[in-house]
């Protein structure tokens, strides 16, 4: 199985939603530090906001259509004019102190746009760059082609977006990522993008429409993010680099000094009854209220408390329901070490992974066991926008959204549609993510599809198609380049019909 006895503790940044602000937590903490100046570089349609500090600085970013937020946590600022905007998409720049120990600057948006974050650590300045939809764009290298057809069903014809990536390219990357870098947050899956400066990229799993909370498994850089639902299907890509679609089953369980074994129901959701939630700082920097929970530091138990809690870096917090307070007060004593034990399986040694369900095809065979996966019927039966993820015979990976809710037109799929879909695009093996209204792909920096809000959705998590970190250099260079065009020359594919169709005919597709 895979065994997880710690904590990660390599530094990143702490983030922190809006939701989680309120109460105040403790008192201003003494090592602070202080924000000095806030400057406004504007430079054509991009414009920089310079945020300097007079020290290491933990923080977060989210976007909306309307704003761009940055919390600094632990963090100060003085009063001083800020500065004045002109800028076609920039209104203006804020900031305000909303607890002893959080400040957040705010760019106010006249329409959407992008953004992305570089943080100079040798002098402590913090830059965010907002960049127009259009400029925010890359090329696709020969690794990786897009495709859109018109495809029939049983009650029309709806648009299906392709991508095929082939993940032996040592350049490239296929990640999941999460909304504002936390597992509790919200942002379109192009800004999701521009972050991260993906070539590609879709929607990824289910989350609570309220909380951002994934539902479902999350699996980054080999961290785990959240625990997988039971039975449901997971898209997850191995260290030697093979894709994969299986289920996972998770076991969690606190060892106290006298041997004493508590449940862990899982990490980073809710506890459940009679079990305890491990929080850890990738949930952010605060949990949501508890009724008791212990502060763990390097294993060792540092306080009881109550509320909303800071996480350490170096640590986690465990959490209990209302009902099951004892957990902690008789078990979990102050200053007594603890061993956490996070257990998947089976054990494939993933670096990434993104929940979704249920299965659509298995062995190059439709296969849909919603019931099983916990999916209802009518999930199965309506036709809607769909994003699937699918695995070719040759280890190639398909990310295909259909649009949908556009009448005869744009129909949307079933389920069992969207599966006979994977397979005639030579899906070996495939999966469902989240869809209707989340469902988007983004190609090159655009969203190519047409979301059926007839807008982009906020969701919690993508899965992207980025350059790998070791392969180029990211450090504050802007990717403006255009993308090739949105029907490109299929030579990189091994599908035969794959090839676009420039009169866009509806192929033949077997109704349900």
């Amino acid at each position: 199985m895979m065994s997880i006895t710690s904590v990660p503790r390599q530094l990143l940044p702490i983030l922190l939603a809006a939701v989680l602000l309120v109460p105040q937590v403790s008192a201003a903490n003494s090592t602070a530090v202080h924000i000095t100046d806030i400057a406004w570089e504007p430079e054509g349609q991009i414009g920089r906001v310079l945020i300097q500090l007079d020290g290491p600085v933990a923080y977060r970013t989210e976007a909306s259509s309307s704003s761009i937020v940055v919390d600094l946590w632990q963090a100060r600022h003085a009063q001083w004019r800020l500065p004045a905007v002109t800028h076609p998409y920039v209104r203006s720049v804020r900031i305000n102190q909303l607890t002893d120990d959080l400040a957040r600057v705010r760019i106010d948006l006249l329409r959407p746009a992008r953004y992305k974050t570089f943080l100079r650590e040798d002098t402590h300045q913090l830059i965010i760059v907002v960049i127009p939809p259009w400029m925010a764009t890359s090329p696709l290298p020969t690794s990786v082609a897009y495709d859109r057809q018109r495809v029939r069903t049983g009650t029309g014809a709806t648009t299906a977006h392709v991508l095929l990536v082939n993940p032996a390219d040592p350049t490239l990357e296929i990640r999941p990522a999460l909304a504002a870098d936390m597992v509790s947050g919200f942002e379109t899956t192009s800004v999701i993008a521009t972050r991260y400066e993906a070539l590609a990229g879709v929607n990824g799993g289910y989350f609570g429409t309220s909380s951002g909370m994934p539902l479902g498994m999350v699996v980054i850089d080999g961290q785990l993010m959240t625990t997988p639902t039971d039975r449901r299907s997971v898209f997850v890509i191995t260290r030697d680099g093979k894709p994969a679609i299986v289920p996972f089953e998770f076991t969690g369980r606190v060892v106290t000094v006298d041997r004493t074994s508590l449940w862990v129901s899982g990490v980073n959701h809710p506890p459940h009854a009679g079990g305890l939630a491990v929080y850890t700082r990738f949930y952010g920097p605060l949990t949501p209220p508890l009724q008791m929970a212990a502060v763990v530091r390097n294993d060792v138990v540092e306080h009881l408390t109550t509320g909303r809690i800071l996480i350490p870096q170096d640590g986690y917090v465990l959490g209990v329901d209302a009902g099951d307070t004892d957990l902690i007060t008789k078990f979990v004593k102050v200053g007594a070490r603890l061993w956490l034990h996070l257990d998947l399986w089976p054990d494939l040694e993933i670096t990434s992974a993104v929940g979704g369900g249920p299965r659509l095809v298995k062995d190059g065979q439709v296969f849909v066991p919603f019931a099983w996966e916990w999916f209802s019927l009518r999930h199965v039966q309506e036709r809607a926008p769909r994003t699937a993820v699918g695995i070719t015979a040759g280890n190639k990976v398909l990310l295909v959204t259909v649009d949908g809710r556009g009448g005869r037109l744009n129909t949307g799929m079933t389920l069992r549609e969207m599966a006979e879909l994977m397979v005639q695009l030579g899906a070996r093996d495939a999966m469902n993510l989240d869809g209707g209204s989340s469902a988007t792909m983004v190609v090159g920096g655009r969203v190519v599809n047409d979301p059926s809000d007839g807008f982009e959705r906020p969701i919690a998590s993508a899965l992207l198609v980025v350059h790998r970190a070791d392969a180029v250099n990211l450090a504050g260079q802007m990717t403006t380049a255009r993308t090739r065009p949105l029907n490109p020359p299929a030579r990189n594919w091994d599908l035969d019909d794959l090839d676009p169709d420039p009169q866009n005919t509806p192929r033949s597709y077997p109704s349900q």
